[in-house]
C-alpha cells in the first residue's frame, strides 16, 4: 500500500473537494478505467464519485466515504473496505473476492451483476455475476442492498444486519450467516448449500424454492418465513447453535486450556498460564471451567458458550465475542478492552473489583475491575448483572 498520489489523483482529490462544498473551481473526481490497485484513500471524503471500471485490487478505503460513489465493473479484488460507507453506492458488475467489508455501511448499496459497452469500442466494462466470493462483511449493515443473483459462496457475514435486502437466485454455498439479521429478505431460488444460519432471524423471509441441502438452521428465527418447496429435512434444526465439545478441541487449544487449568489449581505449581492469541474459538464449549487469569488476545469467539466459566483476572482483550453465552460467569476484575459482546448474554454473571496480589504474594494496593474499555456492548443482555461496576469509558452501548 502505499499513499504517494499521482498528480492526477491529487488534483482530483482536491476539485472534488471543492465541488462537494460548492466552492469555485471544483468538479466530480473521475477515477473511472485508471489503475488505482494498491493505493490508500482511508478516511477520505468521496461521496458520489466515479470509479467505473477502475482498477482497485488491494486499495484501502478503511473508513472512507464512499456513499452513493459509482464503482460499476471496478475490481476491488482484496480491497479494504472496513467501516466505509458505501450507502447506495453502485457496484454492479464489480469483482470484490476476498475483499474486506466488515463493519462497513452497505445500506441500499446496488451489488447485481451488469455489463456495460465502452461507446468508444473498447473492451466492455462489468461482469454478469458480482463476485463476492470469499469476502468478509461481517458486522456489516446493508439493510434493503441489491445482492440478486451475487457470487457469495465461502464468504462470512456472521452478525451482518441485512433485514430487506435481496438475494433472489444467490449463490450463498458454504456462507457463514450465523446470528445475521435478515429480516424479510428475499432468498427465494438462493443457492444456500452448507450455509450456516445459526441463530439468524430468518422471521419475515421469502426462501421459497431456496436450495438448503445441509444448510445449518440451529436456533434460526422463521416466524413467518415462507418456506414452499424449502427441504427443511435436508437442514440441521437444533434447538441452538451446536456448540464443539471439549474432546473436538484443536490439539493445541486443549492443551493450553487443561495445563491452564492445573496451574490456576495449583497455585502455579504445576501447569502453565493460558496464552491464546488470534486462535478461531467461535462456538467452543467452556463453560464451568476455571480459567481465572488466562490471556485470550484476538480470538473470535462468536457464540461461545462460557456459562458459568471462572474469568477472574482474565485478559479477553480484543476478542469477538458476538453472541457469546457468559452467564452466571464469574468476570471480577476480567478485561474485555477494545472487543465485540454484541447480543453477549451477562445474566447473572458477578462483576467487580479484585486485589492485585504482587509477585511476593502481598498485595499491591491496586485493585482490578472487570473493564469493558473500548468494547461494544450492543444489544448484550444484563439482567441481574451489575454493569455500574465496571469500567465502560469509550463502550459502545448503541
Amino acid at each position: 500500500m502505499y499513499h504517494q498520489y499521482s498528480d492526477f489523483v491529487l488534483r482530483s482529490l482536491e476539485h472534488h473537494k471543492q465541488w462537494l462544498t460548492s466552492r469555485g473551481g471544483g468538479r466530480q473526481a473521475d477515477f473511472s478505467r485508471q489503475n488505482l490497485a494498491g493505493q490508500d484513500f482511508s478516511g477520505r471524503v468521496l461521496p458520489r464519485a466515479k470509479f467505473v471500471g477502475t482498477d482497485l485490487s488491494d486499495t484501502v478505503f478503511l473508513n472512507t466515504n464512499l456513499s452513493e460513489a459509482d464503482m460499476f465493473g471496478a475490481n476491488l479484488t482484496k480491497a479494504d473496505l472496513r467501516g466505509a460507507n458505501l450507502e447506495k453506492a453502485i457496484l454492479r458488475g464489480t469483482s470484490l473476492r476476498g475483499a474486506n467489508l466488515n463493519n462497513a455501511n452497505l445500506t441500499q448499496a446496488d451489488f447485481r451483476g451488469g455489463v456495460m459497452m465502452d461507446a468508444r469500442g473498447g473492451a466492455s466494462i462489468g461482469r454478469r455475476v458480482t463476485d463476492l466470493a470469499e469476502c468478509f462483511a461481517e458486522y456489516a449493515t446493508a439493510t434493503r442492498a441489491q445482492f440478486a443473483g451475487v457470487d457469495m459462496r465461502g464468504s462470512s457475514l456472521i452478525g451482518a444486519k441485512m433485514d430487506g435486502a435481496m438475494l433472489h437466485g444467490a449463490d450463498l454455498s458454504g456462507t457463514d450467516l450465523a446470528y445475521a439479521d435478515l429480516r424479510g429478505v428475499d432468498l427465494s431460488s438462493a443457492k444456500l448449500l452448507e450455509v450456516n444460519l445459526s441463530g439468524a432471524d430468518l422471521s419475515g423471509a421469502r426462501l421459497s424454492n431456496a436450495v438448503t441441502a445441509d444448510a445449518d438452521l440451529s436456533g434460526a428465527n422463521l416466524d413467518g418465513a415462507a418456506l414452499e418447496g424449502v427441504d427443511l429435512a435436508a437442514c440441521r434444526r437444533d434447538d441452538g447453535p451446536r456448540l464443539v465439545d471439549r474432546n473436538a478441541f484443536p490439539r493445541e487449544i486443549g492443551e493450553v486450556i487443561d495445563a491452564h487449568e492445573q496451574w490456576v489449581m495449583t497455585a502455579g505449581r504445576y501447569g502453565r498460564r493460558g496464552v491464546v492469541e488470534g486462535a478461531k474459538l467461535s462456538r467452543f464449549d467452556l463453560s464451568g471451567r476455571n480459567l481465572a487469569g488466562i490471556k485470550v488476545l484476538r480470538c473470535k469467539l462468536v457464540g461461545a458458550s462460557l456459562a458459568k466459566t471462572v474469568l477472574t483476572l482474565a485478559d479477553f482483550t480484543g476478542c469477538d465475542l458476538y453472541a457469546a453465552d457468559l452467564s452466571k460467569a464469574v468476570l471480577i476484575g476480567a478485561v474485555f478492552a477494545e472487543g465485540n459482546l454484541g447480543r453477549a448474554v451477562l445474566s447473572g454473571a458477578a462483576s467487580g473489583r479484585i486485589d492485585i496480589i504482587g509477585p511476593d504474594g502481598r498485595p499491591t494496593g491496586r485493585r482490578q475491575p472487570t473493564s469493558f474499555v473500548g468494547a461494544t456492548l450492543r444489544e448484550v443482555k444484563t439482567d441481574d448483572f451489575d454493569l455500574a461496576a465496571c469500567l465502560l469509558d469509550r463502550a459502545i452501548m448503541s
